[in-house]
């Protein structure tokens, strides 16, 4: 999966690919894999990523791996938790609920991505 919302927020932040690998300890061209979606962000990237972005780490890691599809939403959630929801869902739930909408965006951005 393209990890778009990278590249986006290093715009919106002003620094460049090559600082995000210098910070990863990464060579740039891996950071080019990952902004095509040909290399994955492994776990042990997420919080210097999320401190390089100035992220909050939950966010980075939800970005960085979508949902399942079957927690994937059909419809735009009500506004309380429906009652039908497992706790797992619930947590996903407040956890988007807990984004800015920026964040949000580049999250919803990232899974209509991952369904092309």
């Amino acid at each position: 999966m393209e990890q778009i919302w990278i590249a986006e927020r290093l715009a919106e932040i002003g620094k460049k690919k090559s600082e995000l690998a210098q910070a990863l300890g990464l060579p740039p061209t891996r950071i080019s894999e990952i902004l095509r979606g040909r290399r994955d962000i492994h776990v042990s990237e997420v919080l210097p990523l999320a401190r390089f972005l100035d992220m909050d780490p939950m966010t980075v890691l939800l970005l960085c791996a979508p949902l399942p599809a079957h927690l994937m939403p059909q419809a735009a959630p009500a506004a309380d938790a429906p009652a039908s929801l497992n706790d797992e869902e619930r947590a996903w739930l407040s956890a988007f609920r807990a984004m800015t909408a920026g964040e949000r965006g580049r999250w919803l951005r990232a899974l209509n991505a991952f369904e092309d």
